[in-house]
């Protein structure tokens, strides 16, 4: 057994495909404008569980993602974690307009430029 199949057991054990999980929570950990995947839903509700197990590196915990999307998830799991996908991709969709107002860079006042502004943002002249 590799050592990859034996830690998504461990975290299969956990009851990570057994609980009910909300699609606002999830929406509120997701950080990315990519659009989600079951698959993805899947690594967001495994990537806790293996924090817990001080499993940190994010080649490993896709790599416990992949074997247990691949070889202990039902259709029905899939479905679910699927239809997750789309309910938080249609939240995110909702506050796209206001996170992208709220992002925009604020305008830097401009600058007058004399010869100490000049060197110091420019190097020196010798």
């Amino acid at each position: 057994m590799s050592e990859v199949t034996r830690l998504s057991y461990h975290v299969l054990n956990s009851g990570v495909l057994r609980q009910n999980y909300d699609a606002n929570d999830l929406a509120r950990s997701y950080r990315c404008v990519d659009e989600l995947t079951g698959f993805k839903v899947l690594q967001l509700v495994v990537m806790p569980e293996c924090h817990r197990n001080n499993i940190r590196c994010s080649r490993t915990i896709k790599q416990i993602t992949t074997c247990i999307w691949n070889d202990h998830t039902t259709r029905s799991d899939k479905e679910y974690f699927i239809d997750l996908a789309s309910q938080i991709n249609e939240i995110l969709a909702n506050q796209r307009p206001y996170r992208t107002i709220r992002k925009r860079p604020r305008r830097m006042p401009d600058m007058e430029h004399n010869s100490l502004s000049l060197t110091i943002f420019y190097g020196s002249n010798f």
